[in-house]
């Protein structure tokens, strides 16, 4: 009788209460041998007349006994609650079930609880959801599928039988959790595309789940994918394969300010730590790896508060120059990915600034030039006039420092454009003897202008008549990463620097902060006048300086507000400096995709993958082929573009550093380091509560069960609970049941 679970969720009370159906049937018959027939004159008359209403009183007699009869079933189809689509009327058509199982292998699924994977717990509950009952399938399809990879069922539309187990569970114990975060309406909407193709079959949707708080709370999204379900009268079970929050501490952040040091400089790392617990962490500690060596200091990590962060720097010195790979691990917790973050350092024997200044002596770049001690900085600065532009390789240098430059010629422009466009950095230093004809045309032309402003006229404070002093205007600096020193509470070196002469920002322009978005004002003279401004072009930046380099317009290189201007041109340096072509970052799950013009390359690239720790299984190289990529015309010319290719690189899915080695047509191989962390958004692993999610709109047939309580499949999972409708027709069968006894009963008429 195994059919019955197909249509009661409590199919033991269905033969009892069947039986008990029989109850109202043998009262009636026993009713009727009460009596026994005695036949005598006086009730011939009677029989005559009674013999005219018999077939009506027959008609009532079994109608009330019917309703007797139906009453005890309707209680027993209560008791035993009833599943039925009565849209479709199922149960006449043999009731066939659609089953959708979501499996969630996001990151968060890799956190332990008892020493065991929260993933490793769910493949254990759908396997136990797949075989349980088994004898009851024969009318029942499954669909599997994991939530990073919705659009690649394991099992697509397939008979759930004892053939599908076989060749099902041994695939799902090989199926990996991925390092990635994903959101659950992915999932949903494969699910629902799925079911609603799929008309002929009842419908029910399974998400096994650690149903994080995260996930499942104050996301519309996901309220919205699962309305959609029930559009389609589809029935969602939420199974939680987690019982308790866990407490966990996330590496959440590690950057540094340059992926490009010199050998024997201090490179420093930012880190941030947060906090994912209701109690205070402490004695926490970090270890830094380089190369896979751990580096004897320790990082100590202060105290964390619940749901706060800790910001700290760690400063690491190489004493050669190669690509450093180097990884930050947090102690272990609950989640161990999230505990460690990757980053590659590109280190050089030392770095290159060009600093290009026009005027005669070049005073001013020699001021430049003098903080960048090679020993102290590792930066190598060359001075040289403009003609450099046009004849060295700009791409060889960190930034561009642009002093006293009068005009240049239009292929100059060009070329320093598209090198800031490509990523790298300029510092603008007009002197006196710049053309602001040329800087407010030129400069200024097209929808990227290398220079951010027009220039006005020349402002000078009055100089000192007699015995009187000079009044300077002090620069007022806005919270920047080169400001630094100046924004450093009560300090004192911004009220040193003393500005005598600068040029004037037309007012139409970068001085009014709303006529020019893009246009940063950095920091404004006391009058109120723009004298440092930023802007971007493509992926490189330009800061821009109204007053010179030197000490001819403002005290800045020299004491006392040297120290100042030290340390703000060191930090310009690293704001300003291109980025290392040959280091990414990146965090898994982002496309990693390469693509250039043919003939540039070879068409095939090798990938080095990082190995797992005590799994030498793993394949750590592949050989990837490059396709060709349709290239549209261009509209404006009508000229075709080059032919170029491209490659994706699928094996990127772990968190580790990845080589890249393509093959020029001339020159030495080329290597691109990428660096590969987990998302943070998978770290918090605080559970949501069933309430909580039942509330945030008319869910009524999303049901959220524990892994433990989660049964097997059965075709009663696709039905409509009838609690209701029984409950309207066991009022009605009884409210007739009682008028038909009231008038089939004796009455006696009342004595006036």
């Amino acid at each position: 009788m195994s059919w019955l679970t197909q249509y009661f969720l409590n199919p033991g009370f269905v033969l009892p209460g069947a039986a008990l159906a029989s109850l109202p049937i043998i009262i009636h018959l026993l009713s009727r041998l009460r009596y026994k027939k005695l036949r005598f004159a006086a009730m011939e008359f009677l029989l005559q007349s009674d013999e005219l209403n018999r077939r009506r009183l027959i008609i009532e007699q079994l109608l009330l006994l019917f309703l007797r009869v139906l009453a005890v079933l309707l209680i027993m189809f209560l008791i035993a609650r009833l599943m039925l689509d009565p849209s479709r009327m199922m149960l006449l058509r043999g009731a066939a079930t659609h089953h959708v199982l979501v499996l969630d292998d996001s990151l968060s699924m890799r956190a332990r609880v008892d020493e065991e994977m929260v993933f490793d717990q769910a493949i254990a509950t759908l396997e136990k959801m797949l075989s349980q009952d088994d004898g009851s399938t024969a009318s029942m399809r499954v669909t599997v599928l994991t939530m990073t990879q919705p659009d690649r069922p394991l099992v697509t539309d397939r008979e759930l039988n004892a053939a599908l187990l076989q060749d099902l569970v041994p695939r799902l114990r090989n199926v990996t959790c991925s390092f990635t975060g994903v959101s659950p309406v992915p999932g949903l909407t494969a699910a629902e595309n799925i079911l609603a193709a799929d008309a002929g079959a009842a419908r029910h949707v399974h998400v096994i789940t650690d149903f994080r708080k995260s996930d499942w709370v104050n996301r519309p999204e996901v309220v919205a994918a699962l309305k959609s379900l029930d559009a389609i009268k589809a029935e969602v079970s939420l199974v939680q394969v987690t019982r308790d929050s866990v407490a966990n501490v996330v590496l959440s952040q590690m950057t540094s300010e340059t992926l490009a040091v010199a050998v024997g400089v201090p490179w420093r790392l930012n880190l941030t730590f947060h906090n994912y617990s209701d109690q205070k962490s402490s004695g926490l500690r970090a270890t830094a790896y380089v190369d896979g060596a751990a580096m004897p200091a320790k990082v100590l990590i202060p105290d964390i508060e619940p749901g706060e962060d800790a910001v700290l720097s760690h400063d690491i010195v190489f004493e050669s120059a190669a690509h450093h790979e180097i990884e930050v691990r947090l102690e272990d917790d609950a989640l161990l990915e999230d505990n460690r973050r990757f980053i590659v350092a590109d280190v050089t024997a030392s770095r290159a600034l060009l600093i290009v200044d026009d005027d005669g002596r070049q005073d001013d770049a020699g001021f430049v030039a003098a903080v960048f001690d090679p020993q102290l900085s590792g930066v190598a600065t060359q001075v040289r006039t403009s003609d450099v532009l046009t004849t060295a390789r700009l791409d060889d240098y960190d930034c561009i420092y642009l002093l006293n430059v009068r005009e240049l010629p239009a292929d100059a422009t060009l070329l320093l454009t598209n090198y800031v466009r490509g990523g790298g950095g300029i510092a603008w230093f007009p002197g006196d003897q710049a053309t602001t004809t040329w800087y407010n045309t030129t400069l200024r032309d097209g929808d990227e202008p290398l220079f951010p402003v027009s220039l006005g006229t020349l402002q000078e404070v009055e100089k000192s008549a007699g015995d009187q002093e000079s009044v300077f205007q002090h620069p007022v600096f806005e919270q920047h990463p080169i400001f630094a020193i100046y924004n450093i509470p009560d300090s004192p070196f911004a009220d040193l620097v003393q500005v005598s002469k600068w040029y004037q920002a037309t007012l139409d322009d970068a001085s009014d902060d709303s006529t020019r978005p893009d246009v940063k004002v950095l920091a404004r003279l006391q009058n109120g006048q723009p004298v440092i401004l930023e802007h971007a072009i493509g992926e490189g930046r330009v800061l821009t300086f109204l007053t010179s380099a030197g000490r001819r317009w403002s005290n800045w290189p020299i004491s006392p507000a040297a120290p100042g201007f030290v340390v703000m041109n060191l930090l310009m340096h690293q704001y300003l400096q291109k980025p290392s072509d040959a280091v990414q970052l990146r965090e898994v799950g982002e496309p990693v995709q390469f693509e250039w013009t043919a003939g540039e390359y070879s068409n095939t690239i090798d990938v080095f993958l990082p190995e797992i720790e005590g799994d030498d299984s793993v394949d750590t190289f592949f050989r990837l082929q490059a396709a060709p990529v349709e290239v549209a015309a261009e509209e404006a010319s009508g000229k075709q573009l080059d032919d170029r290719l491209a490659v994706s690189v699928p094996q990127a899915d772990r968190p580790g550093v990845y080589r890249i080695k393509r093959y020029p047509a001339e020159g030495e191989t080329e290597e691109t380091w990428l660096a590969l962390s987990v998302p943070t958004a998978e770290s918090d692993l605080t559970l949501a509560d069933a309430s909580e999610v039942q509330q945030q709109g008319d869910l009524g047939h999303v049901r959220i069960v524990s892994a433990e309580t989660a049964g097997g499949l059965s075709a009663s999972d696709a039905g409509r609970e009838m609690r209701w409708v029984l409950i309207g027709l066991l009022i009605a069968v009884l409210i007739g049941e009682q008028l038909l006894s009231l008038r089939m009963s004796f009455h006696a008429e009342a004595k006036s």
